[in-house]
């Protein structure tokens, strides 16, 4: 019996522990803490097994288990990241921008890692609910509904965050497209100025 739960779950989580691992790195901000997050994460979804529906979306369970695991160990801290809402003057224009923004020029792999890079640069620049939406939707592919029920929080405001920290790396990545590629061109100014 425990050897078949073992490989039920193998199978149905551990293609997500890159995922999970770089959904508890956005939430600590450190590797060392986001591998504690992880290990916890795989310890209680391991244990609560049996209450997974199979063939449902085990990533967003596994999420929400490490949600939840980072609330318990941090509640003050995890509910500012996670509940506190940010108000900016402006909302921008939805911009879709993932891992197909990164350039698909062939010959110029190198430009495309520094690309990636200061892209990377500017979601870290990113309020905290802006960057948790962006990456959930953007990079993860889970719905709003499901960004909705992970953080705790209506569908207007995952759509509303999002669209404004789309707005913002859209503002940055032109910059970076007149500036050039480089540290240099990675300001937090770059991201709070009126639009262009």
């Amino acid at each position: 019996m425990d050897e078949e739960k073992g490989r039920l779950f193998e199978e149905a989580a551990l293609p997500y522990i890159d995922a999970v691992y770089g959904f508890g790195l956005l939430l600590t901000g450190r590797p060392d803490e986001a591998e504690d997050l992880v290990q916890e994460t795989f310890l209680r979804a391991f244990r609560f097994f049996h209450q997974y529906e199979h063939g449902t979306n085990c990533k967003a369970w596994l999420f929400t288990i490490m949600k939840h695991t980072f609330l318990n160990q941090s509640t003050q801290r995890a509910r500012l990241v996670l509940s506190r809402d940010v108000d900016l003057n402006e909302e921008g224009e939805s911009q879709s921008l993932g891992r197909d923004a990164i350039g698909r020029n062939p010959g110029s792999c190198l430009r495309d890692e520094v690309f990636a890079k200061d892209i990377e640069k500017a979601l870290a620049l990113l309020p905290e609910p802006f960057r948790l939406v962006v990456v959930l939707k953007d990079m993860e592919g889970f719905s709003y509904g499901e960004i909705a029920r992970l953080l705790e929080c209506p569908i207007g405001t995952v759509m509303s965050r999002l669209s404004r920290a789309r707005e913002l790396l859209r503002r940055f990545l032109q910059d970076y497209g007149v500036q050039g590629s480089g540290s240099h061109a990675l300001r937090p100014k770059n991201l709070t100025r009126s639009p262009l």
